[in-house]
């Protein structure tokens, strides 16, 4: 679903809950309220059984098939930046949980993010970042920063600078912009020994790079190098509220 923010340094299961959680703040009876890339709808059906009286949807390309879904929510298939079926001004709370890192034009999808918010709208985007451009790394880190994009099936990161710059182009206020990234490293630790019990036998990993297809092959990948990417300092991890005026 994401990452888990770990408060007190330990990966607990229960920790998967902070960034539904601070959504879950900001919405009250009536709201309607979209998640961009809902995913496997963890967050969005957890949501709408928590808030009856507010209004659901979900837009993914390959959302999951819910049996049973609540009828204060509806799921699109659909690229989320092309959001036409919602008019302008019609939506008080957007939340994107790491997902548009997949995007290479980010501004496209900002653009209609804004167009549909309501003036005093939010939207909440948990979020993987570089602490400084790309192009400032050496040819080592740039290695490591492309195979932990590639591994995540994203666009290469990119900066915090950078990320910021497209939120304000495209009239958005950046409200907030915390840094959870030494909360995150108790569950890329998680991953990383996973991936590592996978790459120290040999056997192993040739027979799971044979069976898993490419994109579980990549996954493995980034989680051998996230842990320590975050730990240097070079990847962050963020949670934005941003706010229409």
């Amino acid at each position: 679903m994401h990452f888990r923010i770990s408060k007190n340094g330990c990966f607990t299961d229960e920790d998967v809950y902070q960034q539904p959680d601070s959504v879950s703040e900001l919405i009250k009876d009536g709201d309607f309220i979209l998640e961009l890339g809902c995913g496997q709808c963890a967050n969005l059906l957890y949501l709408a059984h928590s808030h009856p009286n507010a209004t659901f949807a979900g837009v993914d390309l390959c959302p999951c098939k819910v049996k049973d879904l609540p009828q204060n929510t509806t799921i699109y298939t659909q690229d989320y930046s092309s959001l036409a079926q919602f008019p302008d001004h019609s939506v008080d709370v957007v939340f994107a949980f790491e997902t548009l890192v997949h995007c290479s034009d980010k501004e496209k999808v900002y653009r209609e993010v804004f167009r549909v918010m309501k003036p005093g709208g939010r939207m909440i985007v948990y979020d993987y970042a570089l602490k400084d451009r790309y192009e400032t790394y050496d040819d080592y880190m740039k290695m490591a920063i492309s195979l932990i994009s590639k591994g995540g099936a994203s666009a290469l990161i990119e900066s915090l600078e950078e990320m910021n710059a497209h939120y304000v182009s495209c009239g958005l206020e950046i409200e907030k912009c915390v840094d959870f990234t030494k909360e995150i490293l108790p569950d890329l630790k998680h991953l990383e020994r996973k991936a590592t019990k996978i790459l120290k036998r040999p056997w192993l990993a040739k027979l799971m790079f044979g069976l898993l297809p490419d994109q579980g092959v990549t996954n493995i990948i980034l989680g051998y190098l996230g842990y320590n990417l975050g730990n240097a300092d070079v990847g962050t991890y963020r949670e934005w509220v941003l706010r229409k005026s």
